[in-house]
């Protein structure tokens, strides 16, 4: 909605633009009034006023949506106190969840979580609904599953220079980066999809994936909040969605998703992923401290749907001390 309100303001500036008046107009006007001849203006003061209502429009809307926008805020990383910092914001907190989630508990946990989604769902339908997450990317990735049929006003980012939760502007995409991708096919039966937008993926992390095709998005220059700009996140997340469709048509039984890029991307693509139509995806989680890095997994998609998957996990710190 937001994306309409701001190629309102855009047309109505540009209409109003037309009718400011160049020197050449000034004198021809002139030279007319000399002549004693009349002067047409009707469609200048029509593109006027076109372009002034229009705006009038635009931020009538933006006050009006700006009054109902509620914010879906999951959060399982870090403190809650970010969350002070965004207006109207519904809060998901999983933090204590995910730091005892393990193979025994994680239905209930998981259930837990979605049928919190559901019921700011169901409680906020009628409101704007806009997103902001940190949170570990599997959770996220539920999250859009489970949104794939609201409408998002805004996605908000945390900017951990400033300290500040902003929302992604309108800048257009063919000003941003452009995402990049690198094939590595050998026919097997299992993939992974690797999305890098704020940092590159370790080599050797990958390793822990045995007889695998792997699909790499990245970006060359990534970093720290690279997306910025909501044209830049429909663009990366619609490229990446129709590239999982056209695995899910391959010979592949299972795709892994690894990520190191902001929560907003990921609950995008999974917002534009139809289940029917994919085969069975598990998003993984990255831990720094752990032995192999991904050390688990949510199912998002097929017959195993929201199962907690363990990968191998085994505390780096707990084998120094053995």
């Amino acid at each position: 909605m937001k994306k309409i309100i701001y190629n309102l303001f855009a047309l109505g500036i540009g209409l109003m633009g037309l009718s400011i008046t160049s020197i050449n107009d000034l004198l021809i006007k002139y030279l007319y009034k000399c002549l004693n001849i009349s002067y047409e203006e009707l469609n200048v003061n029509i593109a006027f006023f076109s372009g002034l209502l229009i705006i009038l429009i635009a931020v009538f809307l933006f006050i009006f949506i700006s009054a109902k926008e509620r914010t879906l805020s999951i959060i399982g990383l870090d403190s809650i106190k970010c969350v002070d910092k965004i207006k109207n914001a519904n809060v998901i907190n999983i933090i204590k969840n995910i730091k005892n989630l393990n193979k025994k508990n994680s239905k209930a946990i998981i259930k837990d979580y979605i049928n919190d989604i559901e019921k700011h769902i169901n409680n906020y339908f009628s409101y704007g609904v806009s997103y902001f997450g940190v949170a570990p990317l599997p959770f996220i990735a539920l999250a859009g599953v489970n949104y794939r049929k609201i409408g998002i006003i805004s996605h908000y980012e945390y900017y951990q220079k400033n300290d500040k939760i902003k929302s992604l502007n309108y800048i257009p995409g063919f000003l941003c980066q452009r995402l990049k991708k690198q094939e590595e096919i050998n026919n097997n039966d299992t993939a992974i999809v690797t999305i890098e937008t704020t940092a590159r993926i370790n080599e050797n992390d990958l390793k822990q994936f045995n007889s695998i095709d792997i699909y790499k998005f990245y970006l060359k220059n990534p970093k720290t909040n690279a997306i910025f700009s909501e044209y830049q996140l429909e663009g990366y997340s619609e490229k990446i969605a129709d590239e999982i469709y056209k695995i899910s048509k391959t010979n592949v039984r299972k795709i892994y998703i690894l990520a190191a890029a902001q929560s907003s991307l990921i609950f995008e693509i999974f917002r534009k992923l139809n289940q029917n139509r994919i085969k069975e995806i598990v998003v993984c989680n990255y831990s720094i401290n752990s032995i192999p890095k991904y050390n688990w997994g949510i199912i998002i998609s097929g017959k195993n749907l929201n199962n907690y998957v363990e990968m191998g996990c085994r505390n780096e710190t707990n084998e120094q001390k053995n």
